[in-house]
């Protein structure tokens, strides 16, 4: 059995303020110690369920964080910029994908809630439905018929997923928010317990995930924070503006609408000018 497991930071246990998740701050290797615990108990899981190969993505920020050291006996993508980005070697090969130390969407009251691009992007929709990273990623996986079998990250995170991926999804809450820096954090000791046991039992009973899949063709749609930033994406070609800071994109295949959006979160990035 292979599995892939696209492992952010935000929503690990603890995590409640962007100066414990970035290289150079003093809470940050702390931080990286957390999200090694957690992972080794999803690896435990894992094997205890049959995975043989076992992929993990390092899907936080420039992608750099994790080293084999912090996950022994698995696989590392690691490394910016790159195919898929938090989802990249997913392909037909993969039997099930896990979402680890996710977060809610943009917009929503969550700790640290966010899509891709924090401070540029402030809400997407696939084919007129809000999403996240959780539900752009799970379509992803969803087109080559990978199902997601657990996510684990704060109460907000977990009920976007279960609403937007159904209720049989295995989730595990390492703490609910409190405001966006703040949070009630789950005794740590629970969480790893919790984790392995949700990997192993979401793995052993493998015929009950369902695939995410959305109809196409697709249309992803993004509001940005500012025009500018809708003025880089209209250099993609057809790319349609709709508003002032709204753009969207068509295609029958849901890999090119990804990139597409992707591409838009870099060249937006771009734009981010300083207004005075």
């Amino acid at each position: 059995m292979r599995v892939l497991v696209s492992a952010d930071l935000e929503g690990i246990s603890g995590v409640v303020h962007p100066d414990q998740i970035y290289p150079g701050s003093e809470y940050y290797k702390e931080t990286l110690q957390k999200w090694s615990q957690e992972l080794t108990a999803v690896i435990s899981g894992l094997r205890e369920a049959g995975a043989e190969y076992i992929v993990i993505n390092d899907a936080h920020n420039h992608m750099r964080n994790l080293n084999n050291a912090m996950v022994p006996n698995a696989t590392i993508v690691s490394g910016w910029q790159r195919p898929f980005s938090m989802m990249a070697t997913i392909d037909e090969g993969y039997d099930a994908c896990l979402f680890l130390g996710y977060h809610a969407m943009a917009g929503s009251r969550s700790t640290l809630s966010h899509t891709y691009r924090p401070r540029i992007i402030r809400q997407v929709f696939l084919n007129k439905v809000p999403v996240g990273e959780v539900g752009l990623n799970a379509a992803l996986a969803g087109f080559y018929n990978v199902p997601v079998a657990l996510i684990s990250g704060d109460e907000e995170v977990c009920f976007e997923a279960e609403a937007l991926l159904g209720k049989q999804l295995i989730t595990v809450q390492t703490k609910r928010g409190l405001s966006r820096y703040s949070a009630l954090s789950y005794p740590f000791e629970v969480t790893l317990k919790n984790l392995k046991a949700g990997v192993t039992k979401a793995l052993k009973e493998k015929d009950k995930l369902k695939v995410y899949k959305i109809t196409s063709p697709c249309t992803i749609s993004v509001v940005f924070s500012e025009p500018n930033h809708a003025d880089a994406c209209e250099l993609i070609p057809n790319v349609k503006r709709i508003s002032d800071n709204q753009v969207e994109f068509t295609n029958q295949l849901y890999p090119v609408v990804f990139k597409c959006f992707l591409a838009m979160g870099t060249l937006a990035a771009s734009r981010d000018d300083v207004v005075t």
